[in-house]
């Protein structure tokens, strides 16, 4: 009963009262603690251990990943990603093209950076192939959303995967699979719905002012233009690290040097300190110290979150509370993978944030995850599945989308709520049939 109050409290705190999340977590841990008998020096030695225990886990991982998605940023790299897709695909292609490199090439670049870069792109496909800015606005929300949550290194990809121990290796290469699918197959399937429900004359509104600042366009010009390869090595070289320690594990050789460079924590600050490398050639050293400087601004915002989350699963876990949720789940006719992703889906028709949704369901789900009989992979791409599930008017991106697309908000509606929801259904789906064989 008391969980069930302080569930219900933090999500209403957050979208009734609009108290800033981190302090309605540190609310929520508290009055669990107190409410369920751990007592005042209990409950603070919970909250405190579990933050700390879980930034142990994927403070630097998180941190390192936002840094080098702005070096990324920075260099332009995923503009040039962009354009070389839609000459790939071709026009008709082209919201495939811009699905799939926002979701699987750079999902290290915060959400909300990557679409004010690739916004004024995608309006500019759609004016330039004549393909409906319903079908090329879905497809970049599908791809950022696939990025955001399942695709590593995204930063709540990290944090969910951190909190519920699951593999990095499996995840990049099972996460991988399942998302390059779910994007494909939901901007088909959204495409398909797009032409029977479109209306321009109702969903498009070109002439709305909108609030958000596009000046992501103060990108330094490059003193050098590097070939693309050359630009890509920062993400490349860290992910070729973690699948090589995967198959060295699942092989059963243990080789020292590999072990230490496959850590995500190596492997992402090798990343790093190679972008930094490239960035200061391509550009100039002031051009790094701005972009670490953004990124360390967004990282702090995430890793308080993620943080309090922690502390809020320290709690939990110390209540008792996950013996009953355990039998909740071994008795319910539903899979595990079904009712995790309900979870999600519930926290993200509740307050918004399919971060918030998928880091704050996994945290719920941390002490059953050894009950379940499943990899907890599948656990963390199911919750990630159901956090993309029917975002709207309480999320911040909706009214970014409707603003720089130029939507109106049932415009908005159809481009990202349906979009996302139809990708939610779709990676669920993916995500079964992967348990079948995982």
């Amino acid at each position: 009963m008391h969980t069930a109050i302080a569930l219900v409290g933090i999500v209403a705190l957050i979208v009734a009262a609009k108290l800033n999340p981190v302090i309605v977590l540190v609310l929520g841990a508290l009055y669990l603690g107190l409410a369920t008998g751990l007592g005042f020096e209990g409950t603070t030695t919970a909250v405190a251990e579990g933050f700390g225990g879980l930034m142990a886990e994927i403070g630097l991982i998180i941190g390192f990943g936002v840094l080098l998605g702005s070096l990324l940023s920075a260099t332009g790299t995923l503009q040039r990603i962009v354009e070389l897709f839609l000459r790939v695909f071709g026009k008709s292609k082209s919201p495939y093209a811009l699905g799939l490199s926002s979701g699987v090439v750079f999902p290290a670049i915060y959400f909300d950076v990557a679409l004010v870069m690739l916004a004024p792109i995608a309006k500019s496909v759609a004016r330039r192939t004549g393909i409906s800015v319903a079908k090329v606005g879905g497809a970049l929300a599908i791809g950022l959303e696939v990025g955001l949550l399942m695709i590593l290194p995204g930063s709540a990809a990290l944090a969910v995967s951190g909190a519920l121990g699951a593999s990095l290796g499996m995840m990049l290469l099972v996460g991988g699979v399942v998302g390059v699918l779910a994007i494909i197959i939901s901007i088909f399937l959204h495409g398909l719905l797009m032409r029977r429900t479109w209306n321009p004359a109702k969903d498009e509104a070109d002439d709305i002012e909108t609030s958000i600042d596009i000046e992501v366009a103060d990108l330094e010009e490059p003193r050098r233009r590097l070939p693309l390869p050359v630009l890509l090595l920062p993400i490349v070289v860290p992910l070729a690290l973690i699948v090589s320690g995967t198959v060295t594990e699942i092989s059963g050789a243990e080789i020292g040097w590999v072990t230490l460079v496959s850590d995500p924590i190596v492997s992402l600050l090798i990343g790093l300190l190679l972008g930094c490398v490239i960035c200061a050639y391509s550009l100039s050293m002031k051009a790094v110290e701005r972009a670490i400087s953004k990124g360390a601004a967004t990282s702090g915002t995430i890793l308080l979150f993620n943080g309090v989350a922690g502390s809020l699963g320290e709690v939990i876990s110390k209540t008792g509370v996950g013996d009953i949720v355990a039998g909740l789940f071994t008795t319910s006719t539903l899979s595990p993978l079904v009712l995790a992703w309900l979870v999600a889906a519930l926290l993200r028709l509740a307050q918004g944030s399919g971060s918030v949704a998928a880091i704050t369901g996994g945290t719920l789900l941390l002490p059953v995850v050894d009950t379940l009989g499943v990899n907890p992979v599948l656990v963390v791409l199911a919750a990630a599945a159901g956090a993309s599930f029917g975002g709207h008017v309480n999320d911040n991106t909706f009214w970014m989308f409707r603003g720089l697309l130029g939507l109106s908000t049932r415009g908005a509606f159809q481009v990202y709520t349906v979009a996302q929801s139809l990708m939610g259904v779709v990676a669920l789906g993916l995500v079964l049939a992967a348990s079948l064989v995982v």
